[in-house]
């Protein structure tokens, strides 16, 4: 979020409010606060697999995450030739836009693990269904295929938009083409069952391109037929707009079957000694088909799936330092639903007509395909999507 506060990362002898402080005393105080945990923040890791030398560089960052997730030999053996296979292909198809993203499963929805997302702007592939069987290959590739790919992985996901099927889209001058790959590794073998309804869940949350901290969070959270959904937006950037969304979290966790309202007043006093933050709250009665929404500063939340879709307003304020009325929303769900939430990091001129198929597929990767072509690379971005059957 752009916004006219003094970055305490970069600066020296500046002044932040009204106080004159040391900046690198500032950062590692928060540092440590964060470190203590307000509330555990889940953030994707990024490198770009562009040329030959990422290759190498993408298998090492990956391990590293894997071993601190406890996978053993053989499954980071099992990752590193998925990670190879991926990585090469990007160098030599991707066109020099490919990124691989990473981080621990959300044990809020899946089993402990780790869970990687690929995104390319290539050509796309024109037989997704012939490359993902065995024995495929591609002309200079490791020839393991997407195939093998799948083999190593406890869930697989793919999504490929060939170039020559997409168009620019008007004004904005964005394409839609390209390539995304969610490939999720267990410490144990079987996954944990989302819910016991036809409920399925998947975020991505990263930092700005340069930056050194995550901002943003999210929680997706279950109590009963009631889900609560939040999008968070830490004001600037930095450790200080991580420590703003780290306490908003802290309070919508500990308050979470509370009133939308309630939630949203709660965090407003909790944020008064912060930078301040923005947020969306959406609470989902499953047993009802109804979903609330109360959003204070630029979020975005949609509901798809019913004749026209609903788009629900954020009232304008800051939670910590202005807030003049919360104004709770709500809606209908039809009977097979996708809830769509957003940071301001991802643009809202997105539109899911322009991914044709991809409301019938996982959500995981509809969170990587809009934040792919519609994130702020300077800004941080987060994307909540979940399908839901009423």
């Amino acid at each position: 979020m752009a916004v006219a506060i003094l970055d305490c990362q970069r600066r020296s002898s500046e002044s932040y409010g009204l106080c004159f402080f040391d900046p690198e005393s500032k950062i590692q105080n928060l540092k440590s606060k964060i470190e203590k945990g307000l509330a555990k923040v889940r953030s994707f890791e990024s490198v770009i697999v562009a040329e030959e030398a990422h290759i190498g560089q993408a298998k090492r960052v990956v391990r590293r995450c894997a071993s601190e997730a406890g996978f053993g030999e053989r499954q980071l053996a099992e990752i590193e030739i998925a990670i190879n296979e991926i990585a090469t292909n990007s160098v030599k198809f991707g066109r020099g836009t490919g990124r691989i993203f990473f981080a621990p499963a959300d044990e809020s929805l899946d089993n402990a693990g780790l869970e990687i997302i690929y995104m390319d702007k290539g050509p796309g592939i024109e037989d997704l269904n012939g490359a993902l069987e065995d024995g495929f290959t591609t002309a200079g590739s490791l020839g393991a295929g997407l195939g093998a790919i799948k083999r190593m992985a406890d869930e697989f996901h793919i999504y490929s938009t060939p170039e020559r099927q997409t168009f620019r889209l008007p004004l904005y001058g964005r394409t839609t083409h390209g390539t995304v790959i969610v490939f999720k590794k267990w410490l144990n073998a079987k996954p944990r069952e989302q819910s016991s309804r036809r409920e399925l869940w998947a975020a991505m949350t990263r930092a700005s391109q340069d930056g050194e901290a995550n901002g943003d969070a999210y929680i997706i959270r279950r109590d009963g037929d009631r889900r609560l959904v939040a999008v968070i937006d830490g004001l600037g950037h930095g450790f200080g707009a991580k420590e703003a969304a780290s306490e908003t979290l802290a309070v919508i966790e500990k308050r979470a079957t509370e009133p939308l309202e309630n939630i949203l007043r709660v965090a407003h006093e909790s944020l008064k000694q912060t930078r301040g933050a923005v947020a969306g709250l959406a609470a989902i009665d499953l047993a009802k088909g109804v979903i609330e929404f109360a959003g204070i500063g630029n979020t975005d939340c949609r509901v798809l799936g019913g004749r026209d879709a609903v788009r629900f307003i954020s009232l304008n304020g800051t939670l910590g330092s202005r807030m003049e009325r919360v104004k709770v929303f709500r809606e209908q769900l039809p009977k097979v639903a996708t809830v769509v939430m957003t940071t301001d990091g991802v643009s809202e001129r997105w539109d899911a007509a322009n991914y044709p198929g991809l409301l019938g597929q996982h959500p995981s990767l509809l969170c990587a395909a809009i934040l792919r072509d519609f994130s702020r690379p300077n800004d941080d971005a987060t994307i909540v999507c979940g399908r839901l059957q009423t």
